[in-house]
């Protein structure tokens, strides 16, 4: 197994940033705020948190209302975001069937924009520190070990049971399949596609801030590996989960990087995933299943 095949396809995984903090009650998720109630003291809540409701029915200063606030932008960041790619079982190569090869990059930072009723949009990020192997540095531009994203754009979304928060932000590129696109020096090129959820929290909770969860499992199960190479055989990755969202939407979201060694002219392929926390900061929102 070459050596880009294996480990280029994972530093995308963290293209994946996540949305603001946020919002409201429906039987899908919805951007909500809290608001001055219209007339005076009609509002259901007595705070502007939105948390406690008027003991004497609607008599309160405030009510929750889907809508964006002001619909002022939001920014994001993290600290080390950690990417895993599985070799497949080629037999081949210095690390052998199933090891687990990790991407890191030291910090993330970028920003976007909401809309309503669930959207977000004009989503970039920029990684610095990523190295492939703890040694190559990888970069989308001129700068060593900084690698920005495409614009994205996404929407909030129901998850299945099991993750510990019913809603999740998923993210794709918003023009074009391409989430990134990057060069690890010596190494060899790589173009993400695809989309990914994160695990959005907190859930019922009016605030400023949010943070979006990368997890990483064997959600999609056992997959062929390069059929024509190596026909009949099989591995699992390990991608994001949850790979897919419920309410009907059968579709699945994996990102899949396409690798193109160093002095090599045909690409491979394969299925990364990352592990990280997005932190978020916007307006004062709130988001319920």
């Amino acid at each position: 197994m070459k050596r880009m095949r294996i480990l280029g396809l994972a530093l995308v995984a963290v293209f994946a940033l996540a949305a603001v903090a946020a919002s409201g009650a429906s039987a899908a998720p919805t951007w909500n705020a809290c608001v001055k109630a219209e007339p005076k003291n009609t509002g259901k809540y007595t705070d502007k948190l939105c948390s406690t409701e008027s003991a004497g029915g609607n008599t309160g200063k405030y009510n929750l209302v889907a809508g964006i606030g002001k619909g002022k932008g939001f920014k994001t960041k993290g600290g080390a975001a950690e990417l895993v790619v599985v070799v497949p079982p080629t037999g081949k190569g210095p690390f052998g069937k199933g090891a687990e090869l990790k991407v890191q990059c030291s910090s993330f930072k970028g920003s976007g924009s909401i809309a309503m009723p669930n959207t977000v949009s004009k989503v970039t990020d920029e990684f610095k520190g990523c190295t492939v192997l703890g040694a190559a540095p990888c970069q989308s531009g001129t700068k060593k070990g900084v690698i920005k994203t495409n614009s994205l754009s996404g929407e909030l979304v129901d998850i299945e049971a099991g993750f510990g928060t019913p809603v999740g932000t998923l993210l794709h590129a918003e023009t074009g399949p391409v989430l990134a696109e990057f060069e690890c020096t010596g190494v060899g090129s790589n173009v993400v596609t695809g989309s990914l959820i994160g695990l959005h929290g907190p859930v019922g909770t009016v605030g400023k801030e949010s943070t979006d969860t990368f997890v990483i499992g064997a959600g999609l199960g056992e997959v062929e590996w390069d059929p024509t190479g190596h026909p009949g055989e099989k591995y699992t990755p390990k991608v994001n989960v949850p790979t897919h969202k419920s309410g009907g939407f059968n579709g699945e979201h994996f990102l899949v990087a396409t690798v193109t060694e160093a002095g090599e002219k045909e690409p491979a392929g394969s299925l990364p995933g990352q592990v990280g926390v997005a932190k978020n900061k916007g307006e004062s929102l709130e988001v319920l299943p």
